[in-house]
């Protein structure tokens, strides 16, 4: 996917590598009569492989001219395009489709590589043609909707009964909200769904992670599986023969996310065993969780030591945690927070009230007066608020959850009853529930196992959790109150991850739900290996 200018780029123009086109159009072209779809064909790298395999097949000039159809947008890469003797169409996809296919023409093969395009870049005279047919089939785009996302659902209606799909897809179909949908319906769409995924990435110069979904109708053998390969290196060497000898997984027609799919299914039993356990306590029987606060100029609103003696803001300012980093353990205390202030850390937010600014004292005058020379009360946030130097505030924290996890999420008691920006989220303990035991108790296997599927990774190896997510998570609780959280605490801040899953896991998964020492592994596995997956995404793409 090497963009190939400014414009290209804003219309997702980036171009396929011609072994991933090649390597689809072998797995889906597979004789002669078949009719072949390619929905957004670019200077034609697709087209130039679906030729390849048709004469690799025996077939002729008017065979691959009269049942290969490519579209584009572009006039000037349609004219590339048609230089590999098939019939070209310089047209907006959606709209040929709405006049042209929809109700009228079905193929035997879709194959491409749809423009990665965001909603507000996307042209919104095709967006409307685009997502009123989505509506028509059922489907309900929104904000969030990339163009892919429409280019792929309309090709699937297209295929004929026993027809395949061989698509690079933005890997975010994996684990993003807005392909939540798209998800369920290739789930039943399909009978049989591989995808082929790459530890590092294969498309020069963007950040995107693709995957290469293959979809086929009418087959007898049904399921799911993931083959993993390395990189595009891994692909050349072992080309079709990637896809043998690969497990493949029952089908779950829900909305998930797909990162499941990677684990065996010995694994996936366990999992979805001890998910279906009513012995575990739902997140949402435990604790409400919601965002931090949002204070719109973050370089206004939080400081440090230094800021709040020069300012003299002493009687103006309360305790704040503005990153997740400045909490070690799984407790902060007075005792963290002096020390955060000792070492010059932002742990103040300025808080002079909800009064008229005639009515404050001078110094927060001079403060705010300060920040509108600077312009901050211009920032949106700020702007819209009735006084925008006043931050509202709904509820105090019990607790806080790491919102982006680089090794593990984790929850810290907030002692110190300090406020929280949106780095993290604040957790409410329901009434009756000790907050303290589900804190110790939050770090044991399985619910790092679980939390792995629940989270969504981009190309950085961050696990990132919404508020939605967290709610779905589980903690086994049986056993919890006889975990001593002073241990737990000291280990974390030791950085001792280890000796807290032996220590809870024994407790928990073992005395309170009866699992098994193999078990238990088991589940250490899956932690493992999804965890060390998007970790092994932060490392840049080695060369071919």
């Amino acid at each position: 996917m090497k963009p190939i200018e400014g414009y290209n780029k804003l219309r997702g123009g980036y171009y396929t590598p011609d072994k991933i086109s090649e390597f689809i159009a072998e797995w889906a072209i597979r004789k002669t009569s078949d009719s072949v779809l390619e929905p957004s064909c670019g200077d034609g790298s697709f087209l130039s492989a679906i030729t390849t395999r048709y004469r690799e097949l025996g077939a002729t000039d008017e065979q691959i001219r009269n049942n290969v159809l490519g579209i584009e947008l572009d006039d000037i890469e349609a004219e590339k395009s048609a230089q590999y003797g098939t019939t070209v169409i310089c047209k907006d996809f959606f709209t040929y489709y709405q006049k042209e296919i929809e109700g009228q023409t079905q193929f035997d093969v879709i194959v491409g590589n749809p423009p990665f395009i965001r909603y507000q870049h996307f042209t919104e005279e095709y967006r409307k043609v685009a997502f009123a047919l989505m509506n028509n089939h059922g489907f309900h785009p929104n904000r969030l909707t990339n163009i892919w996302l429409p280019f792929l659902l309309l090709s699937c209606k297209a295929l004929k009964p026993n027809g395949r799909v061989g698509m690079v897809i933005p890997a975010e179909l994996f684990q993003v909200d807005y392909a939540a949908e798209a998800r369920q319906f290739l789930s039943t769409f399909f009978d049989k769904l591989t995808l082929v995924t790459f530890k590092r990435l294969v498309f020069d110069d963007i950040q995107q992670e693709v995957v290469l979904l293959l979809g086929e109708r009418g087959c007898n053998k049904h399921g799911i599986r993931v083959v993993e390969l390395e990189d595009m290196s891994d692909l050349i060497a072992r080309g079709q023969t990637c896809l043998e000898n690969t497990e493949f997984k029952e089908l779950d027609h829900s909305r998930d996310k797909w990162v499941k799919y990677y684990l065996s299914n010995e694994e996936l039993e366990l999992l979805k065993r001890l998910n279906n356990d009513p012995r575990i306590s739902d997140a949402t029987d435990l604790f409400e969780v919601n965002v931090g606060l949002v204070s719109g100029e973050n370089d206004f609103f939080i400081m440090n030591q230094a800021t709040v003696k020069e300012f003299n803001l002493q009687n103006s300012v309360v305790p704040i945690i503005s990153r997740s980093e400045q909490l070690k353990g799984v407790q902060l205390t007075n005792e963290d927070y002096n020390t955060l202030i000792a070492l010059g850390k932002k742990v103040f937010f300025f808080a002079p009230g909800n009064e008229e600014f005639n009515a404050l004292t001078d110094e927060q005058k001079a403060y705010i007066q300060w920040g509108e020379k600077k312009g901050f009360n211009k920032n949106y946030k700020c702007r819209i608020r009735p006084k925008w130097y006043h931050v509202s505030q709904t509820w105090y924290a019990d607790a806080f959850l790491i919102r982006q996890a680089h090794l593990y999420p984790r929850m810290i008691l907030n002692d110190k009853k300090a406020l929280v920006t949106d780095t993290l989220h604040k957790v409410r303990f329901l009434e009756g529930i000790d907050g303290k035991q589900v804190a110790a108790a939050f770090l044991n296997t399985y619910t790092f196992a679980l939390s792995e599927t629940l989270g969504r990774s981009y190309g950085g190896g961050v696990l990132t959790f919404e508020p939605g997510e967290i709610r779905r998570i589980r903690i086994p609780m049986l056993m919890a109150s006889q975990l001593d959280l002073h241990a737990i605490d000291c280990w974390q801040r030791n950085g001792e991850i280890d000796k807290i899953l032996e220590y809870t896991d024994a407790s928990l998964l073992q005395k309170g739900l009866g699992l098994s020492a193999q078990e238990i592994s088991l589940l250490h596995s899956v932690w493992k290996k999804l965890h060390s997956r998007r970790m092994t995404r932060k490392n840049p793409r080695k060369p071919i």
